[in-house]
């Protein structure tokens, strides 16, 4: 009698939603009998009146995971996440091998395969010029044609109840034949115009079949999800299996934040969450749906760091390391700068966990770039070795391992002895009674430099070494590991950093310095380093010069080619960096080589113009570097060896060609190499065709 609304009333009661507001509307009789009989402004004042009584229901209906209509693709016997995709209908027998490439094995690595984007379903007569934009329409006609004289193409017209539009397909007349006439479809794209009337171009298209989720979401304005895929498999068909795994599994998940937690910081069940990520209500939805997910996965992290703190030092011995008296004045007074207070700050607190109570040191050593981390971590290393134990550094790349060595040997310039080696350097470290050496190990030596470089630090003549992943393996020996060193931490991992600990004794455990440049705000620090105690230099030596950072159009390099020549002719010097060393057929980029005879010859060939990769010998890139610190070098071509290890306060501008094609600590690292002076200093980026992403970056 209600049109409905009875069906629904008793609905309500038979699930008992929430009785309390329901006894509220029978004592305030407003179900009346005759509320058909009402007329159409009786019955919206009766709906006001009702929603006003019953402002609790929305809160209780949101717990109920909202989903798109249930298809033949999600009805099944429920599924556990742990089941093999094998077991999901929609997966026919050409459709596991492009999903394994995907690393998709399980129902579960389905269900958490998120979109790379979702497009917003909207209607035809809200589409706009230059935005891709998903519709929901009937396919009225479609015919191959002609454009031009060589162009064939399929022309289409499509329309939903807000009017019409035409597509076109470049070169696939063949869609002419397999699109149908009356069918609905999904089309995403971008629009254009032409002669005045609107456009969609090469849209991708699905059909959308009666019930299915498609065709519920048409004109609603819900999101619709774009997946990664695979070659082998199309958006239609991971859609369509994702929507299958969502319905037959994830009603049950269980997520592993207890019930109290969700509550008290307003999260969703896991199961809502998990279709909201997919198929959200809106913006709104699907950002709850991500926090939630979120929240769930640092949380497995913290409680798997806090674990790790709890039980990894339990039991373990360190050796006390305490330095004999007059080594670190002999250290600080043979450096050609003076450390900041921030630095000593920093350097006793490293130094008071090694010579503590014989618990291992764990700890984050972070600041920005050029503030000083590498001295405090060879005065660390140096401590080690005058206490007759070993100490290893780790770079992440052969690159930064080799600039480390490099920065060592400059360091200790005043204290070194000459060796016939380039990869070993002894230094003489009063009063320490014996030389100290320093070698350097890297998986591109010859066998015979790491056959030699492995018999001496497994003698013990080598005290300190300075390598890449090349440390970690089984045939590296480090007896008498004291202290183990990772640099760039948020390049290793815990099993990383356990590994290096490894190479020393079982009897004894080294302690651990992990040292990042990348700024990392101290709440997620704690979060993600929860193993790790946490210090900071947080100042950089006197006189440094601010740095600009400036992004630029590739159609602007001449501007910037004179700006580079502005500051080299006031006596400056200038850094141009490039992503390869020589060009290549598969990548889009500008290279180092070819483009230092360019700059030489037809941009600046009256100016000084060094090269430097990584394909040159450690000689000839130590020479390059000693050029370009002693002024003999204008501008210095690169490619990213100079993301550590180089300090010339000269240098005031760093162009980044193929920016785009740098992370985020990459360019942070690049930055630093200038504005190391009392000049302003310039960071210039420049990239062909960036992302988006990029452009964020």
């Amino acid at each position: 009698m209600f049109g409905g609304l009875d069906r629904f009333l008793d609905q309500w009661r038979a699930n008992d939603t929430n009785p309390d507001a329901l006894d509220r509307l029978m004592q305030e009789q407003l179900l009346p009998s005759e509320y058909k009989l009402l007329s159409v402004q009786g019955r919206s004042q009766w709906v006001e009146l009702a929603l006003s009584v019953v402002d609790t229901v929305p809160d209780v209906i949101a717990e109920t995971p909202v989903k798109p209509p249930r298809s033949p693709a999600t009805s099944g016997a429920p599924l556990p996440f742990d089941r093999p995709i094998t077991a999901l209908r929609s997966v026919t027998t050409r459709v596991p091998p492009p999903l394994r490439r995907l690393g998709i094995e399980t129902v579960r690595d389905l269900v958490y395969h998120f979109p790379r984007r979702h497009n917003e379903i909207t209607t035809i007569a809200e589409l706009a010029v230059d935005e891709e934009r998903t519709i929901v329409a009937t396919m009225w006609e479609a015919r191959a044609v002609r454009l031009g004289r060589s162009m064939q193409a399929t022309e289409a017209v499509v329309g939903d109840e807000t009017g019409n539009i035409r597509v076109v397909w470049y070169n696939q007349r063949y869609l002419a034949r397999r699109l149908k006439p009356g069918g609905r479809y999904v089309l995403s794209g971008r629009v254009t115009a032409r002669q005045g009337r609107r456009v969609l171009e090469s849209p991708d298209y699905e059909e959308a079949h009666p019930g299915d989720d498609l065709e519920a979401l048409a004109g609603t304005g819900r999101l619709f999800p774009v997946y990664p895929l695979s070659e082998g498999i199309i958006q239609q068909t991971m859609r369509r299996i994702i929507r299958e795994a969502l319905g037959r599994s994830v009603a049950g998940a269980e997520g592993a934040v207890p019930g109290d937690i969700l509550e008290r910081n307003g999260l969703l069940p896991l199961s809502r969450a998990l279709w909201q990520a997919h198929y959200p209500d809106g913006w709104g939805g699907y950002n709850a749906a991500r926090y939630r997910l979120a929240f769930e996965e640092l949380f497995l992290i913290q409680l798997g760091v806090l674990s790790h703190k709890r039980t990894a030092d339990f039991g373990v011995h360190a050796p006390q390391l305490e330095p004999p008296p007059g080594v670190m004045d002999a250290f600080l007074g043979a450096l050609p700068f003076k450390l900041t207070d921030a630095q000593h700050l920093v350097l006793g607190e490293v130094l008071r966990d090694m010579a503590g109570s014989g618990r291992p040191m764990s700890r984050l050593l972070q600041g920005e770039v050029g503030s000083g981390k590498t001295v405090v971590a060879l005065a660390a290393l140096l401590v080690a070795a005058t206490c007759s134990y070993q100490g290893a550094i780790m770079a992440p790349t052969e690159v930064l391992a080799e600039q480390h060595f490099l920065t060592v040997r400059r360091l200790l310039a005043g204290l070194a002895r000459p060796r016939a080696k380039e990869y070993l350097v002894s230094v003489d470290l009063d009063p320490f009674p014996r030389p100290i050496t320093i070698g350097l190990l890297l998986g591109n030596m010859t066998a015979a430099r790491k056959r030699e470089v492995h018999g001496l630090l497994a003698e013990g003549a080598l005290d300190v070494v300075i390598g890449t992943h090349a440390l970690v393996q089984e045939q590296v020996s480090i007896p008498r590991l004291g202290l183990a060193i990772a640099d760039e931490q948020h390049r290793f991992g815990v099993a990383q950093r356990a590994a290096l600990r490894q190479r020393g004794t079982a009897a004894v455990s080294p302690h651990l310095l992990v040292m990042s440049a990348t700024p990392i705000p101290r709440t997620l620090a704690l979060t993600l380093y929860g193993d790790l105690d946490l210090s900071t230099i947080n100042e950089l030596p006197p006189g440094r010069g601010k740095v600009r950072t400036k992004r630029v159009n590739p159609a602007q390099r001449t501007a910037v080619y004179d700006f580079v020549r502005k500051e080299v002719t006031a006596g400056r010097q200038a850094f141009v960096i490039y992503p390869l060393i020589d060009e290549s057929e598969a990548i889009n980029a500008r290279a180092a080589v070819k483009e230092r005879d360019r700059l030489a010859t037809e941009v600046f060939p009256d100016l000084a113009v060094g090269l430097l990769h990584g394909r040159m010998n450690m000689r000839e890139k130590q020479g390059s570097m000693e050029d370009f610190r002693l002024g003999q070098l204008d501008i210095l071509v690169s490619t990213p060896v100079v993301e550590v290890g180089i300090d010339v306060p000269n240098a005031t501008v760093m162009l980044i060609e193929g920016a785009d094609r740098f992370g985020l600590s990459q360019l942070h690292q690049f930055r630093g190499r200038v504005g190391r002076g009392e000049h302003a200093s310039y960071c210039i980026l420049v990239a062909e065709s960036p992302s988006d992403e990029a452009v964020e970056r």
